[in-house]
């Protein structure tokens, strides 16, 4: 039995799909990416470059789901896309029009258990985190380790600070909530960490071409595989799969400082 991994952002795009798709791809054992992003997804014209028909995906899943729910467990992997040569890395597509975002907000459970149920760890790309009713809490509520994908800078660490406690709200504690930093900015991952209480899980630099790859399907380059990116998402992965091993079984402090300052 898979884990859920739920990416989620303080708005602002700091790249969450494309470090779902950068950590799916390297991601130690079999893995999916579920774009549960009730604003809708971006891998069809992303990643995928328009060359899938949108004819697969999230809410044929849901309108499965609702005729028959162990059915459409079980045949989730019609829904999917493969996202490399070997199939170990797929894709679920997801809402092609943010509007039909209204019609899964009594979905996102049966969509949360359905995830729970594969055999390989679903990484769910959740999107922005607001205090919208069509979020998917199911799904965050499900995962086994939650990561808060954001650049460092002053901006997103600000925004991040009420998302943080609408997440320890949702999930009880932030014992199971990290960062993902991720990009360019102009703070360093531990100058964050302190600011926001939450450890910084993983680092994803700025590698603008590697990253044109996943987000708008720009031609693969043959160092692509290779690139800075790729290389720390393998590591940011293992990270990621330790914590939720651990069950963060190290403290977490819930105390906020400002940014810069020293505690």
């Amino acid at each position: 039995m898979g884990s859920i991994y739920a990416l989620v952002s303080p708005g602002g795009s700091p790249g969450t799909t494309t470090a779902a798709l950068a950590l799916a791809l390297r991601w130690p054992v079999p893995a999916m990416v579920a774009e549960c992003d009730p604003a809708g997804g971006a891998v069809l014209a992303g990643a995928l470059a328009g060359h899938v028909p949108a004819a697969v995906g999230l809410m044929e899943h849901v309108i499965e789901a609702g005729r028959d729910p162990q059915a459409a467990a079980s045949d989730l992997v019609a829904q999917l896309i493969p996202l490399d040569t070997g199939g170990a890395c797929t894709v679920l597509p997801g809402l092609t029009d943010p509007r039909q975002a209204v019609g899964l907000m009594a979905a996102w459970p049966a969509v949360a258990m359905t995830l729970a149920a594969q055999q390989r760890d679903v990484i769910a790309d959740c999107g922005r985190l607001d205090a919208s009713d069509a979020q998917p809490h199911a799904v965050l509520a499900a995962a086994s380790t939650v990561a808060v994908v954001l650049r460092p800078t002053l901006r997103q660490v600000w925004a991040a600070r009420p998302r943080l406690e609408m997440l320890a709200q949702l999930l009880g504690s932030a014992d199971r909530v990290v960062l993902l930093v991720n990009g360019p900015g102009t703070h360093p991952p531990r100058e964050i960490a302190d600011a926001l209480g939450i450890e910084v899980a993983a680092v994803l630099p700025a590698d603008t071409r590697s990253a044109a790859v996943l987000s708008d399907g720009a031609p693969r380059r043959r160092q692509f595989g290779s690139g800075p990116l790729m290389a720390a998402a393998k590591a940011a992965g293992l990270a990621l799969r330790r914590h939720a091993a651990a069950q963060a079984s190290a403290p977490v402090s819930g105390q906020f400082t400002a940014l810069g300052e020293q505690r």
